[in-house]
């Protein structure tokens, strides 16, 4: 039966002098392994050529294969090294049924049988809601999830039994299996104490042909000791008392899912004449979700992809104008004023900041999920910019909120209503 023994690592920003300390660790820890995985963010584009630098010398110095991907610090071609490989280019690779196949920017899945292969995914971003927490300002969607929907489709599509990534710092150092999928956030290689101190940590990854897997983790001048909180003997920081598990052990509660349809349907209409406008099947893999809420959130970004496709064409573009964009574009008052949304989305004083505004403020108050759209395109003769304004409903809030959906209709606003209806198998 197949097995591979591996390190990963991720996130060292370019930080060259961090890579020959991991190195030096890696070396006098003895450990045997077959190859290296890096899972994005090596590099830094403010220091041309780091990603390769770093992945040529962790090649030649620990005389292993180094597999990676790109994250989004990285910014280089191929690196010119048969030993350091872009799994981008080279494919999925088999290691007996072991399969290793990453995403760096290739969004597009490959045709890999599933029978008797057991699938180690890697790609720089967590899924959406998995070990994701980040910055709004890193997100591509505006939350405190830097996952990304694209990568749960990805899980969808191989079933991995590993799937390893890096990129949110927040929950590095960190496994969980979940549905029957391990996923291991590596990030990252160069966490420091505040005292300057390496303690970047890496993974140890054990995968049978079986489908068993073992994660063991390592942290730069880490020494073994017994956790404070499970009792576990754990490699960690000398000034640690607990390890990253018990350290974010109520943020690790997950919920398994139930009741949702794999399969669906979008329906999007037009509330006031009852009018299909566009209808598509599409998956809901809930079982790469953490919980019901990020469910919900999930769903509303494939709703909200799908609407922003289906507006779109050669010559127009559609853009989703966040809340404090709609505040932005729409309060008729130029007036400075420390005015929080609450006030705006509950008390909005039409004569102070305009029609407009206040309308789509009660469209917020009645669905949180609503969306302002703005339909971009431009007229072939003359090459005049024209500006179409959309507001996205859930079908149930506007049947409800009938008399509200006339008034958009009256201030300009095409209006659709959206529902999802489960498909059998």
């Amino acid at each position: 039966m197949s097995r591979v023994r591996f390190l990963a690592v991720s996130d060292v920003h370019g930080k060259e002098d961090l890579v020959d300390k991991f190195i030096e660790w890696v070396q006098r820890d003895s450990l045997p392994y077959d190859f290296v995985v890096a899972a994005g963010d090596m590099g830094n584009p403010q220091r041309p050529g780091s990603m390769c630098r770093i992945l040529k010398k962790i090649a030649s110095s620990l005389k292993k294969n180094v597999y990676y991907v790109k994250g989004n610090w990285d910014i280089e071609g191929s690196c010119g090294d048969p030993a350091v490989l872009d799994l981008d280019e080279t494919g999925p690779l088999f290691f007996g049924n072991i399969v290793l196949v990453g995403h760096g920017r290739r969004a597009e899945p490959y045709d890999i049988p599933r029978a008797n292969n057991v699938t180690v995914l890697v790609t720089h971003y967590p899924p959406y809601s998995i070990l994701d927490r980040g910055k709004v300002i890193d997100s591509n969607h505006r939350s405190l999830h830097a996952g990304v929907v694209d990568i749960n489709y990805l899980i969808d599509v191989y079933r991995p039994r590993v799937h390893i990534f890096g990129h949110s710092h927040s929950y590095g150092g960190l496994d969980v299996e979940h549905n029957g999928v391990v996923y291991v956030n590596v990030a990252r290689l160069d966490r420091l104490l505040k005292n300057g101190e390496s303690i970047g940590n890496y993974a140890v990854i054990d995968v049978g042909g079986s489908g068993d897997v073992r994660v063991e983790w390592r942290f730069i001048n880490g020494t073994w000791k017994r956790c404070a909180g499970c009792g576990r003997v754990v490699h960690i920081p000398e000034k640690w008392a607990l390890c990253r598990r018990c350290a974010h052990k109520s943020e690790l509660k997950f919920t398994k899912i139930t009741g949702v349809p794999y399969r669906a349907r979008l329906v999007i209409k037009d509330p006031l004449t009852q009018k299909l406008v566009y209808s598509k099947e599409v998956r809901i893999p809930f079982y790469t979700l953490k919980d019901y809420q990020t469910l919900e959130e999930f769903v509303d970004a494939v709703v909200l992809r799908e609407a922003k496709s289906f507006l779109s064409d050669g010559s127009s573009k559609v853009l989703e104008l966040p809340k404090d964009k709609v505040l932005e574009f729409y309060n008729s008052s130029s007036a400075k004023r420390l005015t929080p949304f609450s006030e705006y989305l509950f008390a909005c004083d039409e004569s102070v900041s305009g029609s407009k505004l206040c309308l789509l403020m009660r469209v917020f108050s009645a669905d949180k999920q609503a969306h302002v759209m703005w339909k971009i395109s431009e007229e072939a003769e003359t090459g005049r910019r024209l500006l179409e304004q959309y507001v996205l409903f859930k079908e149930e809030q506007a049947s409800m909120l009938n008399f509200l959906v006339r008034r958009l209709s009256e201030a300009g606003f095409r209006v659709l209503a959206y529902s999802l209806e489960a498909l059998q198998g």
